[in-house]
């Protein structure tokens, strides 16, 4: 754990106030399909208090011991939320590469501030194509079973 030393470390040297909490998760949809999973490999960690995380996701780490093991179920109001048109944008034909004009494929998107989203073509039309930017997991309930590797209160100096 040595990689917790340093990164409490720099947290201390920063003047971070809060709990600092490493934790294996695996990630699934309401089907059953594994989304991500860092079990076996180096833990996530997260500063409480600082929005890294899904709220239901903080609030049941926080309510957990080291070495517990808890299932948590956020339903998709409490997720990314519902899937809705509001999320379609048009876009004129030519500005689509030719081999992503079909329905169903899936492309990066950069967004003004330069951040890289992954968006889906709902449909083409003959001068123009639709995007879905719909966050990839939006209306979805997401199960995670998470075990809390460690947890240790930090206090700025």
């Amino acid at each position: 754990m040595e990689d917790i030393a340093k990164l409490e470390g720099l947290m201390q040297a920063m003047k971070v106030d809060g709990k600092l909490i490493a934790f294996e998760y695996t990630l699934s949809t309401g089907n059953g399909e594994i989304i991500d999973s860092n079990v076996g490999q180096t833990p996530m960690f997260f500063q409480t208090g600082v929005d890294e995380l899904l709220p239901d996701l903080e609030e049941a780490l926080l309510s957990m011991a080291v070495g517990e093991r808890k299932q948590v179920l956020i339903p998709p109001e409490r997720a990314y939320g519902p899937i809705t048109e509001k999320a379609h944008r048009v876009f004129p034909l030519a500005s689509i590469p030719e081999k992503a004009r079909r329905i169903g494929h899936k492309l990066m998107s950069r967004t003004r501030d330069g951040a890289e989203r992954m968006v889906e073509v709902v449909a083409v039309g003959d001068d123009k194509v639709v995007l879905d930017f719909n966050h990839p997991l939006a209306g979805q309930s997401l199960h995670f079973d998470v075990t809390v590797i460690t947890s240790e209160q930090l206090s700025g100096a």
